[in-house]
């Protein structure tokens, strides 16, 4: 089995996009993995990361992740992506769970 490793650029069956992986490589080991779709027509913005010189074009959509059992879930790897995207789709989601004292 092909194993799905962070900011891996994913074809999943039953998705018209793709997908990338953002949960990291020692939970992708449990076969499961967190994924957030890329979409091309996206509105540029804070939880909408933008793929630069990347074969899959489009917007990484940071708010809409799920988790998927990939074990189960028939998919291919399309690609990989450049560290620097990953850093900054890492803090977009990780900005989701921030905690914030109002």
């Amino acid at each position: 089995m092909i194993k799905a490793e962070q900011g891996d650029l994913l074809k999943l069956t039953g998705m018209t996009f793709p997908v990338m992986v953002v949960s990291n490589n020692l939970f992708n080991e449990s076969g499961t993995a967190v994924v957030c779709p890329v979409q091309k027509n996206a509105v540029p913005g804070p939880l909408h990361i933008e793929l630069s010189n990347c074969p899959v074009e489009g917007y990484v959509m940071c708010e809409y992740m799920k988790l998927v059992d990939l074990r189960v879930r028939r998919f291919s790897k399309i690609s990989d992506t450049h560290y620097f995207d990953i850093l900054n789709i890492s803090d977009a989601v990780m900005g989701i769970f921030e905690y914030q004292n109002n």
